[in-house]
């Protein structure tokens, strides 16, 4: 066995090893075969794909002999000359697309746009910076976080994601996303850009991965090839529709597999099988009419040149995007390590200079690190395994007054405390015992004049801490209890209302007073279910008469808004998406946030949100914080003048 047969063998029986974790995927038969009639026509010679043209009398054809041409009404209207093998197309915006096509000579994917009123072919630029010898590209517009980015192959395991375009914009030059592990001789892949699936045909099957660079790295199988399922035999081309339907052609080229989108991410109903009546097609590709429920297919078989089309009617439609996006500003050096490393923020405000704040965060794996407004480390503090933190101004330490920093420490599960001076300067003052065995979550609260820690563990159990200075020394003498049902962590104090917000990671999120002498039950004010998705995480607080609690839900990399006074009512919801042109990625497996409403920089007008990008805890991705503009927050979701009240 040579090298590569033996790579190829290894992968598979990767793949095949995956299934056993799959346990609630059931592999089902195909129903009867259909017939599917073609309308079909003959093209240029050495035609080997093509494409319909939404809404227009035009296909756009690709040859190894006459390049890429652009037919209307059987008519040649632009032509690119080269040797091309494979097109795609995507919306732009009415009557415009952007096309890809795989030029077979250099391994070269051009890219430019097609506008189908004038019938014209822009070149905007050919990604020639992969270094893979690509075979197979598909394309990826992402309503949910207005990006075009494009998926390239080589079949020999590896891929490549690129960002083209954000926000109805073109950036100067492609920009490399993340390289993906592929199957080896991964024949096809194709993108339901809603859900944000990418579908990839190999040998063995069909599996599913997550599109999103923010989304958890999991794959699933969706149809497998006997003996190891029903698939009678390997798709060569895939195709999907805006409302997640995914249509298989299979090598034999007279027969397409069909199944309408999953309810859930692994509930995959038997696949309808249609026989092509009319041509043996090698390439398949989908254009949407403008009847929301039906798609026009196109086959190509480029052995005679032939085209044909077909009109199927879809079982859904396709869904806006539930979440608005926000865009970060600035984000902070990446960790040294790689894996899960950082955790939670704090944000110092500086008492003069705005632009001199700082952000404090913890680094699960070395300790505390201080950044200001830019993402730059400034400071860095070797102390061990520090989990949450928290600042508070107005200490009294030894004759002068200090904003006073507290620390979750995991090592021998204590408190640990800073003072940051005047100036912006951190330093160390000590810790002391916890008295709580797996110390985790932890915030810090002004009550009357004194100044509180609450910190918690993996049991439910949260301890309220008063501060005191006993003969120079910090100590933190346990003056209240709180016990919810099972993990909490993210906590936060609203201060001027007297509550305490505390995330129980799986149920929800809880209130109670901040009077340590309150022995009431916590209140429930909101539970998992249609705005958040466990894990419940990080929890950070607007400042003001009508403050704003805003809820890390890791299960769907989102944060939700809810007023943080009675009725404690849901506001909105929103994700943190990349920024191509800045070269800021978005975020995922968000744990830890912090958000100051007091600073008011140039950058953070209304106030900085700060939140940890878990980038999946990817052991090869070192995590950062990323930092965004709370005006922004408010205006995307529309609540930028929205003055809210109790009575809302």
């Amino acid at each position: 066995m040579n090298k590569s047969q033996f790579y190829k063998t290894t992968l598979m029986l990767g793949l095949l090893g995956a299934l056993s974790a799959c346990q609630s995927h059931d592999i089902q038969p195909a129903h009867t075969s259909q017939s599917l009639p073609l309308s079909t026509s003959t093209l240029t010679a050495g035609t080997v794909d093509s494409w319909q043209v939404p809404n227009a009398d035009q296909v756009l054809v690709v040859s190894e002999k006459t390049g890429l041409s652009l037919y209307q009404s059987d008519t040649l209207s632009a032509q690119q000359k080269g040797e091309f093998k494979q097109v795609r197309l995507s919306p732009l915006s009415t009557n415009q697309w952007l096309y890809a096509a795989l030029e077979a000579s250099n391994d070269r994917v051009f890219v430019g746009s097609l506008n189908a009123d004038t019938a014209t072919l822009t070149p905007q630029f050919s990604l020639t910076q992969t270094g893979l010898l690509v075979d197979n590209l598909c394309l990826f517009a992402d309503p949910a976080n207005e990006t075009l980015s494009i998926f390239v192959s080589d079949g020999r395991g590896r891929a490549e994601q690129w960002l083209l375009r954000q926000q109805q914009s073109w950036l100067e030059e492609p920009l490399l996303l993340r390289e993906l592990a592929l199957p080896y001789d991964a024949d096809s892949c194709a993108v339901d850009p809603n859900r944000g699936y990418l579908y990839v045909t190999e040998p063995l099957g069909i599996w599913r991965y997550p599109a999103r660079i923010e989304d958890n790295p999991e794959y699933y199988p969706v149809s497998l090839v006997a003996p190891y399922g029903e698939q009678a035999e390997p798709a060569s081309r895939l195709a999907t529709s805006d409302s997640g339907e995914l249509f298989a052609l299979l090598e034999s080229g007279d027969n397409l597999l069909y199944w309408d989108a999953p309810e859930k991410v692994d509930s995959w109903q038997p696949a309808k099988s249609y026989a092509l009546t009319g041509l043996t097609a090698t390439m398949l590709n989908l254009t949407h009419t403008t009847n929301q429920q039906q798609v026009q297919l196109s086959f190509t078989d480029e052995e005679t040149g032939q085209y044909g089309v077909a009109q199927v009617k879809l079982n859904s439609i396709a869904q806006a995007p539930e979440l608005k996006v926000v865009r970060p500003i600035a984000q902070s050096q990446p960790a040294e390590q790689f894996g899960d490393a950082m955790d939670d923020p704090a944000i110092w405000v500086h008492p003069n200079d705005p632009e001199k704040s700082r952000v404090l965060g913890t680094h699960k794996k070395q300790g505390l690190q201080v950044y200001d407004l830019k993402g730059n480390l400034l400071q860095k503090f070797e102390d061990g395994r520090l989990n949450n933190v928290d600042v508070r101004d107005g200490f009294s330490w030894q004759g002068r007054t200090i904003s006073l920093v507290a620390a979750s420490k995991r090592d021998d599960d204590s408190l640990a405390f800073y003072a940051i001076e005047a100036d912006g300067q951190v330093r160390r003052l000590g810790t002391t015992p916890a008295q709580l065995t797996g110390i985790y979550g932890l915030c810090m609260a002004t009550y009357q004049g004194k100044h509180y820690v609450f910190a918690n563990n993996k049991d439910g159990l949260t301890l309220q801490y008063e501060l005191q200075v006993n003969n120079g020394n910090l100590a933190a003498p346990v003056v209240r209890k709180i016990q919810l049902g099972s993990q909490p962590e993210g906590c936060v104090a609203d201060d001027v209302h007297e509550r305490l917000f505390i995330g129980e990671e799986d149920v929800g999120i809880w209130v109670i007073s901040l009077n340590p002498a309150d022995n009431s039950q916590p209140h429930s004010i909101a539970t998992v279910g249609e705005h958040l998705v466990d894990d419940v995480e990080g929890i950070a607080l607007s400042s003001g008469d009508s403050p704003i609690l805003v809820v890390s839900s890791q299960g769907n990399n989102s944060y939700q808004l809810y007023q943080a006074t009675p009725p404690y009512k849901h506001l909105a919801g929103f994700r943190v998406g990349l920024d191509g042109f800045n070269g800021v990625d978005g975020s995922s497996e968000t744990d830890g946030l912090e958000l100051s409403t007091t600073l008011h920089s140039k950058d953070y007008p209304q106030g900085l949100l700060v939140i940890q990008d878990g980038r999946n805890r990817l052991p090869d991705k070192p995590q950062n914080f990323k930092y965004v503009s709370w005006q922004d927050v408010l205006e995307v979701v529309g609540l930028a003048t929205t003055k809210l009240t109790q009575a809302d």
